[in-house]
């Protein structure tokens, strides 16, 4: 059995429990009321995306946004997979458009190769040209040649028919000399005779070879002709097919193919900004991931996250506020002033969540592009806070609005 003692202690537990679990109820209820009451004069906007009428705020459309670039943040890649030979940047530099980013390993290939193409294109000029050349000079021949013919041909023609007509006149008088030597009879010597009658034969034979001349002359004018034609209708076809045959156009499409090829292994600014992060080194190997990521960062803005019940009363050119909800940026005289420039057409679901884990994250909203207009050190600041969270609010009060939502 237990003592007396043993008894009392027993007895005097749970009271004990009691009493410290009472003043440690205490202790953390006040030290909530302080965190609090802190919490709630540091944040000169409220800490949740309320409805302006929990808010107490009617006139007033209170939400949860991040700082991003105006035109949004750029990622650079490769368009086909390749090694990284060179960076040209790192993070946080400043670039203009047009700027070398990168450099790819297959940049030395891709530079031999137009510079073949180049050597291949000069070579076929040079073909081209000793084949119009020669195809020209063949053509000359040819022309020459049917000239010739078309100019000799008729004192040719012309020699033969004077022949002839000589020959003919000497057969004629060679056949009277004939008849008068037979009608002579026995006073002639049978020696002359003869002699006349072989001249006779002879002319007769030169007239006949004359004639014979004249007619070959005929045919082989006829013939020659046609073969100079040919030959010049030849060295035209010769021509056409061997300028065919060399297509420069096609060697320029070859040029322009390596030039762009060799474009593609120099990563080039798509446009002015700052450079925000890298993802590779040099001498990785780079595909569909980017190697890098960029943004215009002259131009900021607040991308807001309205609630849908609070979206009608947003409009274009309503002013804003934003501040930040972490430590002192942004906060009291330093709060950043904006503009609405834009409202989304699509209700969502938030991206921005809220610091608190005891606040929704489900609510439905929609996005509204608040310009900034940060003063010189501010927009310094902003450079660099991309992503950043802040709580806007948007001057809802009833009045015209400046543009079509």
């Amino acid at each position: 059995m237990p003592t007396p003692s043993e008894k009392g202690s027993r007895a005097l537990l749970p009271g004990a429990l009691l009493f410290a679990a009472a003043i440690g109820g205490f202790v953390l209820g006040g030290f909530c009321s302080y965190i609090s009451f802190h919490f709630s004069n540091e944040t000169p906007l409220s800490t949740e995306a309320e409805t302006p009428l929990q808010s107490g705020k009617p006139d007033k459309v209170v939400a949860r946004g991040r700082i991003e670039p105006k035109y949004g943040i750029l990622s650079v890649g490769v368009p086909t997979p390749d090694r990284l030979r060179e960076l040209r940047v790192k993070e946080g530099h400043t670039v203009k458009r047009g700027d070398l980013l990168a450099v790819l390993d297959s940049e030395a290939m891709r530079s031999l190769e137009q510079k073949l193409a180049i050597a291949q294109l000069h070579q076929a000029r040079e073909r081209l040209a000793a084949i119009k050349k020669n195809g020209e000079a063949q053509i000359r021949v040819a022309q020459e040649r049917l000239k010739q013919i078309a100019e000799l041909e008729p004192f040719e023609r012309q020699m033969l028919r004077r022949r002839i007509e000589l020959l003919k006149k000497q057969e004629k008088d060679a056949q009277k000399n004939a008849e008068r030597y037979i009608a002579a009879g026995d006073t002639i010597a049978k020696q002359d005779i003869e002699k006349q009658d072989l001249a006779l034969q002879q002319i007769q034979a030169e007239l006949e070879d004359a004639q014979v001349q004249l007619e070959k002359f005929r045919k082989s004018t006829v013939l020659n002709r046609s073969m100079a034609q040919a030959q010049l209708e030849a060295a035209q076809a010769e021509l056409e097919q061997g300028q065919s045959a060399i297509s420069l156009k096609a060697l320029d499409t070859q040029i322009q193919q390596a030039e762009e090829r060799l474009k593609e292994t120099k990563i080039l600014a798509p446009s002015d900004g700052k450079i925000l992060r890298l993802f590779v080194h040099e001498g990785e190997l780079v595909g569909t991931r980017p190697i890098l990521e960029m943004a215009n960062v002259d131009q900021m803005i607040a991308l807001t996250e309205v609630y849908e019940s609070d979206i009608e009363r947003v409009k274009l050119g309503q002013s804003a506020t934003v501040a930040s909800e972490i430590g002192h940026l942004f906060q009291g005289e330093n709060v950043l002033h904006g503009e609405v420039i834009e409202i989304a057409s699509i209700i969502g679901k938030a991206k921005v969540v809220p610091l608190d884990p005891l606040t929704a994250a489900d609510k439905r909203v929609v996005e509204v592009k608040v310009a900034l207009k940060p003063g010189r050190e501010q927009a310094k600041r902003l450079a660099d806070l991309i992503g950043h969270q802040v709580l806007v609010e948007i001057d809802a009060k009833p009045g015209p609005a400046k543009g079509p939502r």
